[in-house]
């Protein structure tokens, strides 16, 4: 089976079984349960709920038993979206306007809020699905998985926020380690092993094992950021750049560069974006740092464009991606070596090409 193919599977159960999992709106509620499933239902990858599945299987779980977290672990995925883009104030997601930009910033931020605590009634009820010592040790995950995300969230604001370009590769590890590999591959793999039974020593091995494919994702992230086809993004094209977010990229590209041009990209790094009138009729917002909006002078289209052609300059782009392969590689190597004595299955294939997939992706 085709990578592609075992993703369409993973979606298609587990968009049922979210749906199956939130209450039905009426009057009373304003729509809120309808707008949790507005990014599900734009045709996400579903990679998270994904792997939970697979490894459960894999390691001869029974998929039933698991389908419930992974139908958590998509909407804590697409609550961090929703708060993500708020956050960044992304106009973009999945081909169409973000949360915010459809409804505004308060319905935005409460649907958000409202997927976060939909998902803790299913996490409990895998007491009569899983026993209760296997429900203890999910919890424990997820609780894990939320203080590393909000932790490694909190820090790329910050480091935006600063405007100071003082980081290292490792800083940059260390960030999406938190930021993106705990939520995207730490978490759901754990979870299916351990719904799978497999012993503690071999969940953390496994943990270990998924951390350098999370690194690996996010790095190609970035680079899909500023090298993507429009047609198949589905994303803000070069909101990184407007942003000023700190990626291995532009980390690359600064340490490379030559005391004048460096401070001439810092220069336009550290201005926020442009003044931008809500869909909703709400009152205008700048994208990025605080400040005064009457005096702030802010990025041009012509200054993401000179940081663009800065960054192919120092072959930014093409180190990103040698660093991205050597971790996903990492991951590979060492999940083969692991599962050696795993059965084979379609499941264990889906595990092994990941690497691949997190590389060479388009969106």
């Amino acid at each position: 089976m085709r990578l592609d193919d075992y993703l369409k599977d993973a979606e298609a159960i587990v968009r049922e079984e979210l749906q199956a999992m939130l209450p039905r709106d009426s009057a009373r509620t304003g729509n809120l349960y309808k707008l949790m499933l507005e990014y599900p239902l734009r045709h996400g990858k579903f990679l998270r709920p994904a792997l939970s599945l697979a490894v459960c299987r894999a390691r001869g779980g029974e998929p039933s038993q698991v389908l419930p977290t992974a139908a958590v672990l998509e909407l804590y995925h697409n609550a961090f979206l929703i708060h993500d883009d708020v956050e960044d104030q992304s106009e973009v997601r999945r081909s169409e306007p973000t949360l915010h930009r459809k409804y505004g910033l308060p319905i935005a931020v409460n649907v958000g809020d409202g997927m976060l605590a939909i998902a803790i009634r299913p996490l409990l009820d895998n007491t009569g699905i899983v026993g209760l010592g296997k429900t203890l040790k999910i919890l424990d995950v997820i609780a894990r998985m939320a203080q590393e995300t909000a932790e490694g969230q909190m820090i790329e604001l910050s480091w935006v926020r600063s405007g100071e370009w003082i980081h290292s590769d490792a800083d940059y590890v260390r960030l999406v380690y938190k930021k993106t590999a705990w939520y995207s591959f730490v978490a759901p793999i754990m979870v299916g092993a351990i719904v799978a039974g497999l012993p503690d020593i071999e969940v953390r091995q496994l943990k270990r094992i998924a951390i350098p494919l999370g690194i690996a994702f996010q790095i190609q992230d970035d680079i899909l950021n500023l090298s993507a086809k429009s047609d198949t993004y589905g994303k803000d094209f070069c909101g990184d750049l407007w942003e000023g977010k700190h990626t291995l990229i532009l980390i690359h590209a600064l340490r490379s560069a030559a005391p004048a041009e460096r401070s001439k990209a810092l220069a336009v790094l550290r201005k926020p974006m442009p003044l931008v009138m809500q869909d909703t009729g709400d009152a205008p917002y700048y994208r990025g740092h605080a400040g005064s909006h009457e005096q702030v002078e802010v990025k041009s289209e012509d200054e993401i464009n000179f940081l663009r052609h800065f960054i192919d300059r120092h072959d930014s782009i093409s180190y990103a991606w040698t660093v991205a392969h050597r971790y996903a590689s990492r991951f590979q190597r060492e999940l083969q070596r692991m599962s050696e004595d795993w059965a084979p299955s379609i499941h264990k294939d889906f595990l092994l090409d990941l690497a691949n997939f997190t590389i060479r992706r388009t969106h």
